[in-house]
């Protein structure tokens, strides 16, 4: 009966979802009631409509928020996805490199590299390093920018506050960082989405946002009695201020005109990560039923079960009673009963195979080799080169965007106060919106790729340098992720070291000899 009862319950459940959308994909219903999505009644009824950006995306968001954060925890794959996004694009950090215009400013390559060396660079570090920068006071600026790119890639977008602190002694800036869900913004009460809102963001006639209404609290965190005014209570507060202060940030990917919130990272193969977790947990369980040898013995008088493992209670193992599995169990049968032996033909052989073959097509929505996805590098050299290279084209322009979305729109919110309290030196910044660019233009490079074959790559970039194509700069930063402009001095230290003990390196075989030098910190005169 109870067997019964759960085929009728899972044919039940089967065919309800083919009349319902499903959960981790973009199905809808026809005027007919059926679902669009293809996995659905075999792909028999997937009919498709074009809609607008808006409607196609915000009414699953909820549902796929859920889905993609449920997985990112539970699932080695999904959690292994973002794990390599957050690790290859933010690593340690993206740092700032001050780049500013040197010809509308005017400025010699030595002024601005003081200007950079002795205001711009140590000011910033002295907010960005520190957790004061973060309203919670747990994380500095470079251990947000991973809390921003886990947010988008889970939830689809994310949202940084930034509402002015108290001035410490230990912190001249009043800047502060709030890194906020996507939950944390939709529409007042709940309502509806107008054509001048939208997924909790107000529009102007043109389309451009201008506000988004925040929450006072997380609604999947709701407490009764602690906000009397209701869950989607909050107030809108506006991208930028009065004054041209940014005042929130909102990070998403835009993938179609008009999208106003974004979509998980996860969306597209949420059902089939989803379907390979309980493939997964199937054949595990069938594993170990497998490794459960259970001996039946059949004896002429039928007594109780074995004595020296024995099932326990009263006729145990005879008619009547349930039989469990167990490991090294012996269970003794009545007069002509029989014990069947199923082989499960488990572990499954073709399991491997068919996983890696799903786990390459997850790959493929995910913009990661499976190489990289799976952490396996057991192709040859060209070829796991090929798949570094391919997935640093991807995380190359997920930094980007994260330093457009994140780290640039921040420094400069972060500069305008440094002036304003006279801490930078910036003479016409807040007269000319064009010396106001020049002053605030910056890079933001992070980790190297990494290296299987060093050697012949740090030649390569020396072959580039001296050929005048590359900077130093660029090529350390490239190579092993550090500065060249901070790295500089002790390079310069160490080589005067060394000439000063006669501790040049020794010249190879075949060379010129290199030319005595004094240390490059002496003063060197003219005969």
């Amino acid at each position: 009966m109870k067997r019964q009862h759960a085929r009728l319950q899972a044919e039940m459940l089967k065919r309800l979802d083919a009349l319902l959308p499903s959960p981790g994909m973009s199905a809808s219903l026809d005027g007919n009631g059926a679902s669009s999505s293809p996995s659905n009644a075999g792909g028999r009824f997937w009919r498709t409509t074009p809609r607008d950006a808006r409607f196609d995306t915000l009414r699953h968001l909820p549902t796929q928020r859920g889905a993609s954060r449920e997985l990112s925890r539970t699932s080695p794959i999904a959690a292994g996805a973002i794990n390599t996004n957050v690790d290859r694009v933010v690593g340690t950090g993206l740092a700032l490199s001050a780049q500013p215009s040197l010809k509308i400013l005017g400025w010699e390559a030595d002024q601005a590299a003081e200007w950079k060396a002795r205001y711009v660079q140590p000011e910033f570090g002295l907010w960005a390093d520190s957790t004061e920068c973060d309203i919670e006071r747990t994380l500095n600026f470079y251990q947000q920018q991973a809390l921003v790119l886990r947010g988008a890639l889970e939830s689809g977008d994310c949202f940084t506050l930034m509402p002015d602190g108290e001035r410490t002694s230990t912190m001249p800036y009043r800047l502060r960082l709030q890194v906020l869900e996507a939950d944390r913004v939709g529409n007042p009460l709940g309502a509806m989405d107008t054509a001048q809102m939208a997924g909790g963001i107000r529009f102007d006639n043109g389309g451009a946002p201008q506000a988004c209404f925040l929450y006072d609290q997380h609604p999947g965190g709701y407490i009764p009695g602690l906000n009397t005014k209701g869950i989607y209570s909050g107030q809108w507060v506006d991208f930028v201020g009065r004054s041209g202060r940014r005042r929130i940030l909102h990070h998403f990917r835009k993938l179609r005109p008009g999208m106003p919130r974004g979509v998980p990272y996860l969306a597209p193969i949420i059902d089939c990560i989803k379907q390979i977790a309980r493939y997964t947990e199937a054949e595990i369980m069938a594993a170990v039923v497998t490794a459960y040898l259970t001996v039946f013995i059949e004896s002429p008088a039928g007594n109780a079960a074995a004595p020296v493992f024995g099932a326990t209670g009263p006729g145990a193992g005879g008619i009547g009673q349930e039989v469990g599995l167990g490991t090294g169990a012996v269970i003794d049968l009545a007069p002509g009963e029989k014990a069947n032996m199923v082989n499960p033909g488990r572990p499954n052989p073709n399991f491997g195979p068919f996983i890696d073959s799903v786990i390459k097509q997850m790959g493929i929505a995910l913009s990661i080799p499976y190489e990289l996805l799976v952490k396996q590098f057991n192709s040859s050299y060209s070829a796991s080169k090929a798949a570094l290279l391919d997935a640093w084209v991807y995380f190359r322009g997920v930094r980007m965007w994260l330093g457009l979305s994140f780290c640039q729109p921040v420094f400069e919110t972060w500069f305008t106060e440094a002036v304003a309290i006279g801490r930078i030196p910036a003479p016409g910044f807040f007269a000319d919106p064009l010396l106001r660019w020049a002053y605030t233009r910056a890079a933001w490079p992070g980790d190297s790729m990494g290296s299987i074959n060093p050697k012949d790559e740090v030649a390569a970039y020396a072959s580039a340098i001296d050929a005048r194509l590359m900077t130093r700069e660029r090529a350390e930063w490239e190579l092993f992720g550090t500065d060249w402009n901070e790295t500089y001095g002790q390079k310069l230290a160490e080589h005067d070291r060394l000439i000063k003990n006669g501790m040049q390196p020794t010249p190879k075989a075949g060379a010129a000899a290199p030319a005595t030098t004094k240390p490059a910190t002496e003063e060197v005169t003219q005969p």
